[in-house]
């Protein structure tokens, strides 16, 4: 569902008395406001705080006349006149001019309004807007007298269709003096006492879609869920118990055995395979002695001489 809220454009702006009287002239500074479908007016008290050299608190009972307009559009402008008139009648209490305001276009009473702006189906948090009005008085005002109060204006723009309620709240008057320095100054700070009484004078009014808004609502895409990832157990290091043993060597004497292989060592075939160096060394023996008897025989046999 579409949240719903109201944007003020409503602007304050306190320049001096040339650029007021300017702009405003000796008139009120309404804006152009649409058509007026309805008035609502109620008596509303407010505990008004005076400024200056004689601060003090006094209680006034205020008529307030807000107007609505004939139809609001959603993204459209609608702008508000609010009325603040003084009491009247027997008992009555006006609020009183601190000094003196002659009737001169240099002169400028500023009023400021809050006002409590709230919107239905979808209940929202509460908009405080401000309403601004600006005028020279008509005729001489004496201090102490009864300070005529300028009409303000202010201006919401609906954000979604549906129903809007605009509920007055604190004032606030200021005065621009024709003496330097020419700055608003603060003479009035007014608030509701009987909350009732401002709710009885609010008003509302419906707004109805805009031609680009669209029948069928556009869903909104869901959001994929992001996987939580899983945390992974750390594992836990466990204490490492040393056990230090000493081992003294001791080794067990073995019997050392030596054995003399029987009929010789088998290096080889020998004389099973075939003749070996002893036959050789036989034969030549042989051959030696053979050759030594022949020289013998034959010196023997050699004839002697003489």
């Amino acid at each position: 569902m579409e949240k719903y809220v109201l944007k003020s454009h409503a602007r304050r702006r306190i320049a001096t008395k040339a650029a007021i009287a300017g702009t405003i002239g000796t008139g009120v500074l309404l804006g152009g406001p649409p058509a007026i479908a309805a008035l609502t007016a109620a008596d509303v008290t407010y505990s008004c705080v005076s400024t200056g050299t004689n601060p003090g608190t006094t209680t006034h009972k205020f008529n307030l006349e807000l107007t609505k307009p004939v139809a609001a559009t959603q993204g459209a402008s609608v702008a508000i006149t609010w009325k603040v008139l003084q009491p009247s009648g027997a008992g009555a209490v006006p609020l009183p001019a601190l000094s003196a305001l002659p009737a001169t276009a240099s002169n400028k009473i500023v009023l400021e309004g809050e006002a409590v702006v709230t919107g239905t189906p979808l209940a929202v948090p509460s908009d405080v807007e401000t309403a601004l009005g600006t005028a020279a008085p008509a005729t001489d005002v004496a201090s102490a007298a009864a300070l005529p109060l300028p009409t303000m204006v202010m201006t919401v723009v609906p954000t979604a269709p549906g129903t809007a309620a605009v509920r007055p709240d604190r004032l606030t008057v200021k005065v621009v003096p024709t003496t330097l320095p020419t700055t608003a100054a603060t003479w009035y700070t007014c608030t509701v006492v009987t909350a009732s009484e401002a709710t009885a004078a609010a008003i509302t009014f419906s707004v109805s879609p805009s031609a680009s808004d669209s029948s069928t609502p556009t869903p909104t895409p869901t959001p994929t869920p992001t996987p939580t990832p899983t945390p992974t157990a750390t594992p836990t290091p466990r204490n490492t118990h040393t056990v230090y043993e000493t081992v003294t060597s001791n080794p067990t004497p073995r019997r050392q055995v030596s054995k003399t292989p029987v009929a010789g060592a088998a290096t080889g075939g020998g004389g099973s395979i075939g003749p070996d160096g002893r036959m050789f060394v036989l034969a030549g023996t042989l051959m030696v002695v053979a050759a030594g008897m022949g020289g013998l025989v034959m010196r023997r046999r050699r004839p002697q001489r003489g």
